[in-house]
């Protein structure tokens, strides 16, 4: 055998070899394939970490607030003063309504739902009043 012919057939065995190790790899091509969905590319420009909101810090009162407060919301309605952390707290909420922007109306209703129960009831005058309290002693 001459070398062209040796060549050929070691070529050929190797077509043939790789043909087989190639046969379990599921690459059929009688089968149609499905196109793999497409990546999305968002061309909207992303927001840089300086230009996020800032995160809403609600007021809270100092001791001092907390004592003028006590006092007003007292002046007010004593009932609503007879557990002092509970009307601070939700004299807090108040606060926290206000400076989400929520309209007034809504305010002293919620304010007025708040404040009421236990020892108290706070009808809507008395609710806008706890509103301007909450507002003149540490929610400015």
């Amino acid at each position: 055998m001459n070398g062209k012919k040796k060549a050929l057939l070691i070529a050929g065995g190797v077509l043939v070899v790789a043909a087989i190790a190639n046969a379990g790899n599921g690459d059929d091509t009688d089968t149609p394939t499905k196109a793999k969905p497409a990546v999305k590319v968002s061309t909207s420009p992303k927001a840089k970490p300086s230009e996020a909101p800032a995160p809403i810090k609600f007021d809270e009162p100092n001791a001092a607030e907390e004592k003028q407060l006590l006092s007003k919301l007292h002046a007010i309605n004593p009932g609503i003063t007879v557990n002092e952390e509970r009307a601070v707290r939700r004299s807090v909420n108040t606060c926290q309504e206000m400076q989400a922007g929520n309209s007034m109306k809504s305010i002293v209703t919620n304010t007025s739902a708040r404040f009421t129960g236990g020892d108290a009831t706070v009808d809507e005058r008395q609710a806008a009043e706890v509103v301007k309290a909450v507002k003149d002693t540490f929610c400015g």
